[in-house]
């Protein structure tokens, strides 16, 4: 591992140095803003240090999957025409936070996948299945779609198309499709047209909350045209705290941190201008009692949409943990994130069953602001179905 530290004039040219000598493979490993000159750091220069690592040895295949993410997302700002793309003006938002290896883009899966060892078996009601349709069962089952819900799609498959056509592949796959898309629950994203909309971000720890409030911020200041605010009240994790802070100076928004609920009432009363608020929460688990109780009553002094964002890589137990815990903050809308983190995506047809509420994003890696999707039925479709 080579490990090297490069000074710029901005946050992008730090970065262009490192991509210079190490090419598009290297990994940022810390950035931050510095003063050159001056008296005992009065009166210096600015200027941004990141610190690049690569390793040699190591074959990365990030620019295949950045060319499919780049082909196949519906980004918050393709969601409106009329909007014009100025990702310019931000200076290479994504080196302020490390930059994770890109996994292998998922492989699609075939209809008539062979039975594993794990899933082979079927009911007995199945069992008078063709051997077309239960391999489509255990195609579903092998693309993180738990069995229930599985064979509650085929059922319903079958019940659209005639007994005598269930062996005709490109029927049954199409009525599939229309199923699955039919049962998934998104929602168009905010137009924040004509009063102020104000967006708290919930979840259990370690799913990209702040980052993804970044991503949201980024997207309708830089290239909406709209006024946002920041406010966290994640400050269990300095951390946290920092990162946000650090993304709020590049984007231009204000940020505010509440370390109690007057704190919060003050924080809203501080930027009544904004046409959204962004409000960052520490990740709670849900296994808390007191984290819970904590949060309710946060949320109880606030007129906000709550957002439940969930990892896509999370079990179907947790999952189900996790939501049946956030329903006593009566979530408004889902964020599922981390799908580049998982090849299996059934969570996309049962989390918004469990929780009763669309999905409205999807993020897709850490970059910000582009790894940001509005949720879409005919992509999560073909992740669902494993196209």
């Amino acid at each position: 591992m080579k490990v090297k530290k490069f000074i710029g004039i901005s946050l992008n040219d730090a970065v262009s140095q490192m991509k210079l000598e190490f090419g598009r493979d290297a990994v940022i490993l810390h950035t931050k803003r510095v003063k050159s000159g001056g008296l005992l750091g009065l009166f210096g220069r600015i200027q941004y240090e990141v610190i690049g690592a690569i390793d040699p040895n190591v074959h990365r295949n990030s620019a295949n999957l950045g060319t499919k993410t780049t082909n196949k997302k519906r980004t918050v700002m393709d969601s409106n025409p009329s909007i014009e793309r100025v990702d310019a003006k931000i200076s290479n938002p994504e080196a302020t936070v490390p930059k994770t290896e890109h996994r292998e883009p998922p492989k699609p899966m075939s209809p008539k996948l062979e039975p594993t060892k794990s899933d082979s078996s079927v009911a007995p009601e199945q069992s008078s299945w063709p051997s077309t349709i239960q391999n489509l069962f255990l195609t579903l089952v092998n693309q993180d779609i738990n069995r229930d819900m599985a064979k509650d799609l085929i059922k319903s498959v079958l019940g659209s198309v005639s007994k005598d056509r269930w062996d005709n592949q490109a029927e049954i796959n199409h009525q599939l499709r229309a199923t699955v898309a039919k049962q998934l629950k998104t929602i168009e994203p905010w137009e924040l047209e004509h009063e102020q909309k104000v967006v708290v971000l919930v979840g259990p720890t370690g799913v990209g909350k702040t980052t993804t409030i970044a991503k949201l911020a980024a997207n309708y200041s830089l290239i909406a045209n709209k006024r946002v605010g920041l406010i966290t009240i994640d400050t269990y994790r300095m951390a946290a705290v920092e990162q946000l802070k650090t993304y709020a100076d590049i984007i231009g928004v204000p940020l505010k941190v509440a370390y109690n609920i007057a704190e919060l009432k003050d924080a809203m009363y501080d930027i009544p201008d904004r046409d959204l608020i962004l409000i960052d929460t520490a990740g709670r688990s849900h296994l808390n009692k007191m984290q819970m109780t904590e949060l309710k009553a946060v949320l109880k002094e606030l007129k906000a949409e709550t957002y439940l964002v969930i990892s896509a890589s999370t079990k179907d137990s947790d999952l189900r943990n996790i939501v049946n815990k956030y329903a006593e903050v009566h979530p408004d809308r889902l964020i599922v994130t981390k799908l580049d983190e998982t090849n299996g995506y059934g969570i996309l047809l049962l989390a918004p069953a469990l929780a009763k509420v669309p999905i409205a994003f999807v993020t897709t890696g850490q970059s910000v602001p582009e790894d940001i999707e509005v949720a879409d039925v005919t992509k999560m479709t073909s992740l669902v179905l494993g196209d």
